[in-house]
């Protein structure tokens, strides 16, 4: 039981790694979306200036 502070800064650190992870990619797929639908408007507004056949 000695080095059970080791294994609990293992343990802490291994969450703080994966949170800052999962934030990350929180933010990266936040992003993404934001492009997507920016994307989407400027193809809509393509499609708008296309002639009439």
């Amino acid at each position: 039981m000695d080095n059970l502070h080791y294994l609990l800064a293992a343990f802490a650190a291994v969450w703080i790694v994966l949170f800052a992870y999962l934030a990350h990619l929180n933010r990266r797929t936040g992003e993404l979306g934001r492009q997507l639908a920016e994307l989407e408007l400027k193809l809509k507004n393509k499609e708008g200036d296309l002639p009439d056949e």
